[in-house]
C-alpha cells in the first residue's frame, strides 16, 4: 500500500513537471512568434524638416502655410506623397498635391491633383478638400484617392462660421490604368460616405471626417472620424465596411462604433498591413512631438493607443502643444524591418505659421 502511494505521488509530480515544461515551451514559442510585447521607438530622425518654407517647389507653388494630412505609399522603390497644401491660410485655402522621392528626404513636387472651390461659405460643399486615403483598386485596375470636402458653418442657423460641417468622402480614380497611373490625373467618381439617415449620434456636426481604407480577406474596412462643435465634444473614430473599394460603404454597428483606441483625440488614421500578418494604424494624437499608433491582429479589433516620439530632444523643430504635431502620412515597413514615417508639424521658428514635412525611422524595441 505504501509503495503504491509512493509511485502515485511520483507520477503526479512527474505529470506536474511536464505540464510546467510544456507551458514554458508554449510561452517561449509564442514570444518568438509574436512581437506584441515590443513597442515602436524612434531610431533615427532627419535633422529639421525635409520640406520647409524655403524648399524650391514650395516657393514656386506659392505654398504659404505648409502641409497637413495625406498619405505616402511606396511603389517600386519610389515614395509617392499625396498631401494637402494650405497655400494661403492654415486649414482654409487648400489643394491636394502630389510629390515623389527616392529616399523620403529629397522631395520633388509633381502636380496639383484637386483644388478646393474658392469662397468659403455654407453653400460651398468643397470650400476645403483634405486627402486622407490612397489605395490601388484591383477591380478597376486603377488607383483610388479618397478626400474629405467640407462646407463652412452657417451663422444664420447658429453654426460656427470658422468650423467645418457635413464632411463628404469623395472617391477619385486615376485616369490611366495600372500601377503606373499613380501620378494621375484623377477623376471624381462619387461620394462614398456622407451624413445621412444612417449617421450615428457620436459623429457630430463635422462628420464625416477622414477616410482611410484597408483590406482584410475579401472585405474592405475604413476608419472615419467625427466631431461635435456645439456643444464641443471629443474626436471619436468609427469604422465602415464594404465588399468593394468603390462601395457600397456601410457603417459598423453603433455597439462597435466608436472604436475605443483613444480616450479623447484621434484624427486622420493611416493603416498598413505588416509582414507578420498584423495591421498598424498611425494617427494624429495628443503629446509634444508625438504621434499615436495602434495594432490589430485581425484588422478589425484594435488595441489601445501607444504614443511615440518622432523628434529627438536636441533637434526639436516642432512647436510644443497637443496640436502642433499634426499628421503622420505613413508608417512604411522597409526590407530591414524598420518603419519610415513621414509627418507634418508646425515649425517653432518661422516668421509665419508653417506646417513643414518631417521624416523619421521607427523600429520594434
Amino acid at each position: 500500500m505504501t509503495t503504491n502511494k509512493y509511485f502515485f505521488s511520483l507520477l503526479v509530480f512527474f505529470i506536474f513537471m511536464l505540464s510546467i515544461l510544456f507551458q514554458n515551451d508554449c510561452f517561449a514559442l509564442e514570444k518568438k512568434k509574436s512581437p506584441d510585447a515590443k513597442r515602436l521607438e524612434m531610431i533615427s530622425c532627419h535633422s529639421g524638416p525635409v520640406i520647409g518654407p524655403g524648399h524650391p517647389d514650395v516657393l514656386e507653388s506659392k505654398n504659404g502655410a505648409g502641409f497637413e494630412t495625406g498619405q505616402v505609399v511606396k511603389l517600386n522603390g519610389v515614395y509617392h506623397m499625396f498631401v494637402n497644401e494650405m497655400f494661403k491660410r492654415p486649414h482654409r485655402d487648400l489643394r491636394i498635391s502630389y510629390w515623389t522621392s527616392t529616399d523620403a528626404i529629397n522631395w520633388s513636387r509633381q502636380s496639383t491633383l484637386v483644388n478646393s472651390i474658392p469662397e468659403r461659405s455654407p453653400t460651398n460643399p468643397k470650400s476645403e478638400v483634405w486627402l486622407t486615403g490612397v489605395e490601388f483598386n484591383e477591380d478597376e485596375n486603377a488607383w483610388n484617392i479618397f478626400y474629405v470636402a467640407y462646407r463652412a458653418g452657417d451663422k444664420e442657423k447658429g453654426e460656427l462660421e470658422g468650423s467645418d460641417y457635413e464632411g463628404r468622402i469623395w472617391r477619385a480614380k486615376s485616369v490611366k490604368h495600372g500601377l503606373d497611373g499613380i501620378a494621375g490625373p484623377y477623376a471624381d467618381m462619387e461620394i462614398v460616405l456622407k451624413p445621412d439617415e444612417n449617421s450615428q449620434a457620436w459623429e457630430g456636426q463635422q462628420a464625416v471626417a477622414s477616410f482611410n481604407p484597408w483590406k482584410v480577406g475579401e472585405l474592405w474596412y475604413a476608419f472615419y472620424d467625427g466631431h461635435n462643435h456645439v456643444p464641443k465634444g471629443g474626436w471619436p473614430t468609427g469604422m465602415a465596411t464594404s465588399k468593394t473599394l468603390d462601395g457600397k460603404w456601410e457603417r459598423m454597428p453603433e455597439k462597435f462604433n466608436p472604436v475605443p483606441i483613444v480616450d479623447e483625440f484621434m484624427e486622420n488614421p493611416v493603416v498598413s498591413s505588416l509582414s507578420d500578418g498584423r495591421y498598424l494604424a498611425v494617427f494624429d494624437s495628443f503629446g509634444d512631438q508625438e504621434i499615436g499608433y495602434s495594432l490589430s491582429a485581425d484588422g478589425i479589433n484594435w488595441e489601445k493607443e501607444i504614443r511615440v516620439k518622432v523628434q529627438f530632444d536636441d533637434d526639436l523643430w516642432c512647436k510644443e502643444g497637443d496640436h502642433a504635431m499634426r499628421t503622420p502620412l505613413c508608417a512604411i515597413e522597409e526590407a530591414d524591418g524598420t518603419f519610415t514615417v513621414v509627418y507634418t508639424a508646425l515649425m517653432k521658428e518661422s516668421e509665419q505659421p508653417f506646417y513643414a514635412v518631417g521624416k523619421c525611422s521607427l523600429a520594434w524595441k
